[in-house]
């Protein structure tokens, strides 16, 4: 019998043998069926049976052998098992590549987010269930493999900051949601506005920092930054005011936020007398820093009235009769370093004889200007802001931009 298999085999090719095998006649099927089964069907079924006798790790998120079903076959006197593969999931589980180690939340992480496969599809790669692939996913985040955070600049798209970009002449604007967290707006506008700035920012950026509460509250909230490129600088003089947001401390905070090179003025902001400043500005190493600042590819700044309680007092920038002389002028608002009037007209006064501040046609020659200021006694300043052209970028909470949007309408 063997020796007929074997001239078979010798003028059929491989498939053909199979079929001539099962061809036999049925008395002598099982003495050609035990010798082919050591070859074959031995060494299959063996392999399916270890696999299914091994402890699974993954057990708890879905098995992948629970739909395999084995079924019993009789062959004349003896039985065998074989794989009923019509209800059986996709095969054996893949170990994640040596670049991932162990880590399979990881790796499904990668191949879901990064390149682009569908869960369906990782699931059949990984030989897992849709459902375990859910898991990992999930675990993933759960354990900070992802993190997922919204687009700030797609803000922009809101009507409302459409409606002030149109009207007001701006190259950007974004708008706060309104919240009922109670939080202070402007700790919510220097969150909102540092996620902004993380995004412009480039190595070789020279930005110019004004100060305020606002600005402070930005530097602190923007994430830590390796851009040894970058310049921060300040576009104001020094305060001697105690206060946490002074022209220095915010200068010097983003710096240290982004690792980037702090250059702070040191000289004070208000002097004495016309004179003083005169003399101030020939000094070499005050003359280099505004020299700097005329290469400023950004500034950051903040808006605030000349009326009610203004930071421009409390910090002891100005005192009652300067901020009177503005006011009699018709002053009614303030932004990094100059005073404007309802239609947008700088108002000059003795004041600005005396103030060490980047020159107002260095500060307009700025590409991106960049003001964050919100919140109801602000309005009135911020309109007079628009008409002086002041700034070419707003960040501002919903509530002002709905009220500034009326003063403009279409």
């Amino acid at each position: 019998m063997f020796a007929h298999v074997g001239r078979l085999g010798e003028q059929r090719s491989m498939r053909e043998k199979k079929v001539a095998w099962f061809d036999c006649p049925p008395r002598q099927w099982q003495s050609v069926f035990l010798p082919l089964q050591a070859l074959s069907m031995t060494s299959f079924i063996c392999a399916w049976q270890k696999s299914s006798t091994r402890r699974d790790p993954f057990d708890d998120l879905d098995s992948p052998h629970k739909n395999c079903h084995t079924k019993a076959s009789q062959g004349g006197s003896g039985s065998f098992m074989v794989v009923d593969k019509s209800e059986a999931k996709p095969a054996r589980r893949r170990a994640p590549p040596m670049q991932f180690g162990a880590d399979l939340p990881l790796w499904t992480a990668w191949l879901y987010y990064e390149e682009g496969l569908k869960q369906d599809e990782i699931a059949e790669r990984l030989g897992l269930s849709r459902a375990s692939v859910f898991n990992l996913l999930q675990k993933a985040r759960d354990d900070g493999i992802v993190t997922i955070t919204i687009d700030p600049t797609r803000l922009e798209r809101a009507d409302l900051s459409m409606a002030l970009k149109e009207r007001c002449g701006l190259d950007e604007c974004f708008v706060l949601p309104a919240s009922g967290t109670g939080a202070p707006v402007h700790e919510r506008l220097g969150l909102l506005a540092a996620r902004i700035l993380e995004q412009k920012l480039h190595d070789d950026d020279v930005i110019g920092v004004a100060w305020g509460r606002t600005v402070m509250a930005m530097s602190r909230a923007l994430a830590p930054a390796h851009m040894p490129g970058a310049t921060i600088a300040q576009v104001t003089g020094s305060s001697i005011a105690t206060y946490d947001f002074s022209p220095e401390l915010c200068t010097s905070n983003i710096a240290a936020r982004l690792n980037a090179r702090c250059v702070n003025l040191h000289a004070p902001g208000v002097v004495s007398n016309a004179t003083m400043k005169s003399l101030l500005m020939q000094e070499p190493i005050v003359e280099q820093h505004f020299t700097l600042l005329r290469q400023c590819t950004k500034t950051l700044f903040s808006a605030t009235p000349l009326t009610g309680q203004t930071l421009l007092e409390d910090s002891g920038v100005m005192n009652e009769a300067v901020l009177r002389e503005y006011l009699d002028a018709g002053g009614v608002g303030f932004a990094s370093g100059y005073v404007f009037d309802a239609d947008g007209r700088i108002i000059r006064t003795s004041f600005d004889d005396r103030h060490l501040v980047m020159p107002l046609e260095d500060f307009l020659a700025v590409p991106e200007r960049i003001c964050v200021a919100g919140g109801a006694s602000k309005i009135g300043a911020l309109e007079a802001m628009f008409h002086a052209r002041i700034a070419t970028i707003l960040i501002t909470d919903q509530e002002t931009a709905r009220a500034l949007a009326e003063r403009f309408p279409a």
